[in-house]
């Protein structure tokens, strides 16, 4: 086209743009086979462009200073400057400018407006409004439209909004990690709390001072007619009299029916509590001599309905710790199914030792949990235990004590950290509690 190929100064390109136009509206006469013109074009969209015009950086030119005044009025229309001239651009490959400062030689190539779109801004973008450029920003940008004086400034507050910006962005960032481990901090103070104060509480109680009160309360106990029965409980159908009572005073042997009762009387405490306690099971004083009888040895069918579901509500294989008090003659000692740790324990406070006992119950576990729960446990592969870092007896009557004192602090799940001066106060302290009742 003829716009494309003209390189002159501003009164010859002029003068070429003209008479290519009046040329292109001309016909071509009939038998004239040497002369051709290019046909009309019009565009579906005239743009007018100013030129010249000193070309700048990304395509935007500086207005002159003597045109600034003129830009304060409120009008958007620029009046036409002395040395420029409008052009109606059509579709073309490029548009040469020439630039007003430079040489006839010195010619700068401006891309066609049209494939400019995802440039950051052009000629058309720039709109004269009191004194500035305002630079159209599209519609799908979330960055509201800047007003700057000029480019550079405007170049220069952009870099400084970016830089901000990224700060911004890496601050806030900063922010919520900080916030995040601040949080997983808290919680993990909160957790070693609760570990640390929990130890310091539940040790605590089994030791807890008992009032004067109390203390009345148990000597009257102990002191009242042999055969009033003090305390009933009805689920166990278990009744003690003044007379039962008074195993717990000093250098007595404990009953069964104290010691039964006091068992019952753990089980309803977890029962209540189940988070300060552990998971147990207690069975009575008769269960062992029951599941190994002297005359006919192992015979689990005789205690095969002691543990239904209808009964417990559970099943033995549920709980950690499974408590079975063993009565040897005139001596008690504990044995443990510690189902959790997967091993059976034996405690005497004289340190004796009973394998037989532990065979028995490790059998009898088996039986158990293969009869209710339909599984096969290998129970060979447990560990046996005989504890013999526990408190000792250091007379001939405490046995029993010993014996409950183990299942408390096994229950709470505690180290049995007593000894033998601690065995009056718990002597008090159990005829206390099952007084309460």
């Amino acid at each position: 086209m003829c716009l494309a190929s003209a390189v002159v100064t501003t009164h010859t390109y002029s003068a070429a743009l003209t008479s290519c136009s009046n040329s292109s509206s001309k016909a071509m006469a009939p038998g004239n086979h040497h002369r051709y013109y290019y046909p009309e074009v019009k565009s579906p969209l005239p743009r007018q462009l100013h030129a010249p015009s000193p070309v700048r950086k990304f395509g935007l030119s500086a207005l002159p200073k003597q045109s600034r005044s003129s830009l304060e009025r409120k009008t958007l229309d620029l009046p036409p400057l002395a040395y420029t001239q409008v052009i109606d651009v059509d579709e073309v490959d490029y548009v040469e400018v020439i630039s007003s400062s430079s040489s006839d030689d010195e010619v700068e190539i401006v891309e066609n407006l049209e494939s400019s779109e995802k440039e950051e801004s052009s000629l058309d973008d720039a709109n004269p409004k009191n004194g500035s450029f305002t630079m159209a920003v599209d519609d799908s940008q979330a960055d509201p439209v800047t007003d700057v004086c000029s480019f550079e400034a405007y170049r220069k507050t952009l870099k400084s909004a970016e830089n901000r910006t990224s700060k911004l962005k890496a601050r806030g960032f900063g922010d919520v990690l900080r916030e995040r481990c601040r949080g997983l901090l808290r919680s993990l103070r909160s957790f070693f709390r609760q570990d640390q104060e929990e130890p310091l509480d539940v040790r605590g109680e089994p030791f807890r001072s008992l009032s004067e009160e109390d203390v009345t309360a148990v000597k009257q106990a102990f002191s009242a007619n042999v055969q009033n029965i003090l305390v009933t409980h009805e689920s166990s159908n278990i009744d003690i009299s003044v007379e039962k009572l008074r195993c717990l005073k000093p250098g007595q042997w404990l009953n069964d029916e104290v010691i039964n009762l006091y068992l019952v009387l753990l089980k309803e405490r977890e029962a209540r509590e189940p988070k300060k306690f552990i998971k147990c099971h207690f069975f009575n004083t008769f269960f062992f001599t029951k599941l190994v009888h002297s005359g006919t040895g192992y015979n689990y069918g005789a205690v095969r309905r002691w543990t239904s579901m209808k009964k417990l509500g559970y099943h033995l294989i549920d709980c950690d710790k499974i408590f079975i008090p063993i009565h040897m003659n005139i001596h008690w000692t504990l044995a443990v199914i510690n189902i959790k740790e997967r091993k059976l324990q034996y405690l005497d406070s004289f340190k004796g030792r009973e394998p037989r006992i532990l065979d028995a119950l490790a059998r009898y576990f088996a039986d158990e949990v293969k009869d209710k729960n339909k599984v096969d446990v290998d129970v060979s592969q447990w560990r046996q235990e005989f504890v013999q870092d526990l408190p000792e007896q250091r007379n001939g009557f405490d046995c029993g004590m010993f014996m409950l004192k183990y299942m408390d602090f096994y229950s709470r799940g505690l180290d049995l950290c007593f000894t033998q001066e601690h065995m009056p106060y718990f002597r008090v302290r159990t005829a206390k509690e099952i007084l309460q009742l």
